[in-house]
């Protein structure tokens, strides 16, 4: 029987679950209170769809039943009450200007009340002890934080390859990956097919995939041994990539901590060659 909490439940079915039964993971997950309260005739004219199917549901996710699903919504509510997630808001501004700093603030609030530091310092100490390589892969929405997160490893440890480029490129490089690899992969909606893909063939290699992506029904769920959930929140026309940023920081910082002597030594000669390269203008601070 399937363990862990209801987003974790759903990751794991994810593949599994049916269009009807999608729209019904989407509706608990997005109103949570309606699945601690609601009957399964409620539950169910909600959705659209019937009564057994909703019993078929809380079955294929590892229940007994809806009773049994309906309970761990109803503790999981009250672990959320219990969190900070009323500093989030999201205001009616008259401009453009305060509703992206809204959700911009909004979004970093999210994520810290949504992640804990155990996940941090957990995924942190793989990619620190990784005896193979770490590979980085991130979706045209998500190269910020791929960018990121792939520049600040190659500061702290050998080893690290980002891929880009065409599916032809990818999978030429990925031939390489071995069971003593991680990968980080990151997209949100809409996925992109070839890091879904990338990340499906790096998991059939035997590489430890770890996902940085926006929640449980997300493909990228299913087929990591570790993922993070990051909100994405809308700045103006676009998905906003700040929440991945920090979380890509934190893990950075943890992952320093973890290599500060053999990471302090890298670094040391990692700015004597820049020195000899003259890489930077006079007085320049590269650390900047």
């Amino acid at each position: 029987m399937s363990t862990g909490t209801l987003a974790e439940r759903i990751a794991d079915a994810a593949d599994a679950l049916t269009p009807t039964e999608r729209r019904i993971a989407e509706t608990v997950l997005a109103e949570p209170t309606a699945l601690a309260f609601e009957t399964v005739a409620e539950m169910a004219s909600r959705v659209e769809t019937s009564g057994p199917t909703i019993v078929r549901f809380a079955a294929k996710l590892g229940f007994d039943g809806y009773r049994d699903l309906q309970d761990t919504a109803r503790a999981s509510l009250a672990d959320e009450l219990r969190r900070p997630t009323d500093r989030i808001r999201r205001p009616a501004p008259s401009s453009g200007w305060e509703q992206a700093r809204a959700n911009a603030l909004g979004s970093l609030d999210a994520l810290f009340a949504g992640i804990a530091e155990d996940d941090i310092v957990d995924i942190a100490a793989r990619l620190a002890a990784c005896a193979g390589s770490v590979w980085v892969l991130g979706a045209e929405t998500s190269s910020a934080p791929g960018d990121v997160l792939a520049a600040g490893l190659r500061l702290l440890r050998p080893g690290v390859r980002h891929l880009h480029g065409s599916r032809a490129d990818i999978a030429i490089d990925v031939a390489d990956a071995a069971g003593d690899d991680v990968a980080v992969v990151l997209d949100v909606p809409r996925y992109e097919r070839t890091v879904i893909d990338t990340a499906r063939g790096l998991s059939d290699q035997g590489v430890i995939v770890i996902a940085i992506t926006d929640g449980p029904l997300s493909p990228l769920a299913a087929i990591a041994d570790r993922w993070c959930a990051v909100p994405v929140a809308a700045v103006g026309p676009f998905d906003s990539t700040l929440p991945a940023v920090a979380l890509v920081e934190l893990l950075l910082a943890e992952v320093a901590d973890h290599l500060r002597e053999s990471a302090t030594a890298r670094l040391d000669r990692t700015e004597a060659l820049w020195a000899a390269n003259d890489v930077y203008l006079p007085g320049e601070d590269p650390s900047r």
